[in-house]
């Protein structure tokens, strides 16, 4: 484990909180910066005038590129090597005097959970106990938790292949959901995406890949997607940030490409925070719901910094920032956030594209257009190296793409 000062530590931001200054900066050790919600949290701690450093797996990621970073730590991964992953935290933190840490990704709230006494006391782990997240990503639990707290979640039939046939029932095309994001393989945790299928053979086959065959299906809803995003201490919801997707990517059972801020759905808000005092979360979340057959369903739980975090910064609420300061026993105030702040990913660009092929050509060339109040997952004029370094990845990709396949692009 090495920590490593940041080359051009400094960005543009207000003053550092009460009780910091040049020769005490509140460092905070931010883990899952190769992605983009790790490094939202990063832009979004500095702006607030943290000093947050990366915790990074590999040289390539976002995190280590960020000029919002102070500075590196690299460290295991924690899907491979739990403990000592939490072991290695625990020493960059003393090292750099760090007095909060926060997981960025499920794995390492699994592993800070199950290993937080390696943490002296003066150091905030954000992760509660192992158990509180085990239950928190269980999808397996998430229907009978969702009918407690008056939310609806689609039809869902738990799959065992060793059970044979798929039931008579079953519609079609459907989407098959492990148990669990993350599953244990003999190399340690591995995530698994939802995925659509059309047939039962298909289901079969998808089921198979998966650890234990065994998944939820659940019919295939069509219809826009929305998000309820916060910050929760002792169950308790500090506030809420609403947005509505206009793109996913990929389109079936892909993640938010471009979405907005809207207003908040009272009773859906409430029925959110009935969820989160019942799993009694400490922590960012993210629940995503689908529109559809004049019902708004529950489809996943991600209690953790998620993809469009910066979404919610740029709409006013800075979400790290407020989980930061509970950590640190502060009591942080709480702005409205603004109505209308848009949100692109880059992977936006293949959603338009495919529009674009499909005939909507107008309509992709005017959403390709650049919009006022929008911020995206990596492009930021003042951090411009992950967007440097997202570009090398798709040129990359591009050309192996073609190497493989040099009659697919005419």
């Amino acid at each position: 484990m090495t920590a490593t000062p940041s080359a051009e530590p400094s960005m543009d931001g207000p003053v550092p909180p009460a009780g910091a200054g040049p020769s005490r900066p509140v460092r905070v050790l931010v883990t899952g910066t190769e992605y983009t919600g790790g490094l939202a949290a990063l832009r979004a701690l500095r702006a607030a005038g943290y000093q947050p450093w990366a915790a990074i797996t590999t040289r390539s990621g976002f995190g280590a590129r960020s000029r919002a970073a102070a500075g590196v730590v690299e460290v295991c991964d924690p899907r491979t090597d739990a403990q000592t992953f939490a072991r290695q935290l625990a020493s960059a933190a003393a090292e750099i005097g760090a007095v909060a840490v926060l997981p960025g990704t499920e794995p390492a709230l699994l592993a800070l959970g199950r290993h937080r006494a390696l943490f002296p006391c003066t150091v905030a782990v954000g992760a509660p106990p192992e158990i509180q997240t085990d239950i928190a990503c269980d999808k397996s639990g998430l229907a009978a938790r969702a009918e407690r707290a008056g939310l609806a979640v689609p039809p869902t039939t738990l799959v065992k292949r060793s059970n044979g046939e798929v039931p008579a029932e079953m519609r079609f095309p459907a989407v098959v959901k492990p148990v669990r994001s993350e599953l244990l393989t003999e190399g340690g945790l591995q995530r698994f995406e939802v995925v659509r299928v059309e047939d039962a053979r298909a289901l079969d086959s998808a089921v198979a890949g998966l650890p234990g065959q065994a998944a939820l299906i659940q019919p295939y809803l069509a219809g826009p997607i929305r998000t309820v995003n916060g910050v929760a201490w002792n169950g308790a919801v500090l506030t809420t940030v609403h947005k509505l997707a206009d793109r996913t990517w990929p389109v079936d059972c892909g993640v938010v490409s471009y979405a907005r801020t809207v207003e908040r759905d009272a009773s859906l808000d409430q029925a959110v925070r009935r969820l989160l005092a019942d799993l009694e979360w400490s922590g960012l979340f993210n629940l995503q719901f689908i529109d559809a057959d004049d019902s708004t369903y529950l489809i996943d739980v991600n209690p953790r910094i998620y993809h469009s975090v910066g979404l919610a910064v740029r709409a006013g609420v800075n979400l790290p920032a407020i989980w930061t300061a509970l950590l640190l026993g502060q009591q942080p105030a709480v702005p409205e956030y603004s109505v209308g702040v848009r949100f692109r990913a880059e992977e936006d660009f293949y959603s338009l594209w495919r529009m674009f092929r499909s005939g909507q050509r107008v309509t992709a060339l005017r959403a390709l257009l650049p919009r006022p109040h929008t911020t995206h997952a990596v492009f930021s004029i003042t951090d411009p190296r992950p967007t440097i370094q997202l570009a090398r990845r798709l040129a990359n990709r591009a050309i192996s793409a073609i190497r493989k396949n040099p009659g697919s692009v005419s």
